[in-house]
C-alpha cells in the first residue's frame, strides 16, 4: 500500500519566528523552482489524493547536522520565499523526534532528510521528488530501493534511508521509495551536484536506458 505525502508523522518541538539565514538561499530555491517547473515537487488535484508532493533541503551549517528545508503545505506554491523555509536545529531518529523553528514547520519529510545529513557529513543538499517515470524503472536505473513496506516520514524509512546511504562511498546517490508512490530521494555534495543527478537520471529514464 502507498504513502500519501502531506501528513507530519513525527514528534514537533517547534518555535514560531524569524525566517532561516542560509547562506545558499539563492542556489536552494533556484532548484526547488526548478523540480517544481518540472513537475517533480508541487500540487495536483489528480496525483495522492490532491495533498503537496516533494521537498527539498541544504545543510545549514558546516561542522553540524542542522539543515534549512521546504516547509509543509508549501507543494502548491511555484515560487517560495525564505518565509517558506524552515530550520531543523535538532533531531532523535529513535524517537522520530525534530526540533525546528522558522515562519511556518518543516516538510513531512524532515526526518528521512536528518537521517542523510547525520550520517554522511560530505552531503549538503537532499531533495524528494515524485517522478513516475524514473520511480517505475528504479530496478533498471539500478537505483537504491527501500522495502515496500516501509512508510514514508517514520523512523523506519529513516533509518532504511540512513543504512543505504551509508553503503556506498559516493557523495550523490539515488534512493527510490517503493512504498511511496513515485518517491525519490536524491542527495549530494550541494545543490547542483544533487540537481544535475536528477537531471541525468530523467534523460536516461525518458530515453529507456540503463544507468
Amino acid at each position: 500500500m502507498t504513502e500519501q505525502e502531506g501528513v507530519i508523522k513525527y514528534q514537533l518541538a517547534f518555535s514560531p519566528g524569524a525566517a532561516p539565514a542560509y547562506d545558499r538561499f539563492a542556489e536552494l530555491n533556484y532548484w526547488r523552482c526548478y523540480l517544481y517547473r518540472l513537475g517533480l515537487i508541487g500540487q495536483d488535484p489528480a496525483r495522492y489524493g490532491g495533498l503537496g508532493y516533494g521537498n527539498i533541503s541544504g545543510r545549514a551549517h558546516p561542522g553540524t547536522n542542522a539543515f534549512v528545508i521546504s516547509a509543509t503545505q508549501t507543494g502548491h506554491l511555484p515560487l517560495l520565499c525564505r518565509d517558506h523555509y524552515a530550520e531543523v536545529t535538532d533531531f532523535d531518529l529513535a524517537r522520530n523526534a525534530l526540533t525546528a523553528s522558522g515562519v511556518h514547520p518543516p516538510s513531512s519529510e524532515a526526518l528521512t532528510h536528518a537521517s542523510i545529513y547525520a550520517c554522511r557529513d560530505d552531503v549538503n543538499c537532499v531533495m524528494h521528488v515524485h517522478c513516475p517515470v524514473i520511480w517505475r524503472r528504479a530496478e533498471a536505473l539500478q537505483l537504491m530501493l527501500t522495502a515496500p513496506d516501509i512508510a514514508y516520514g517514520t523512523p523506519q524509512m529513516a533509518s532504511a534511508v540512513q543504512a543505504l546511504v551509508q553503503s556506498r562511498a559516493e557523495t550523490c546517490g539515488v534512493i527510490a521509495m517503493t512504498g511511496h508512490e513515485d518517491g525519490l530521494l536524491i542527495y549530494g555534495a550541494d545543490e547542483q551536484e544533487a540537481g544535475a543527478l536528477v537531471m541525468d537520471l530523467l534523460q536516461h529514464a525518458a530515453n529507456g536506458a540503463t544507468h
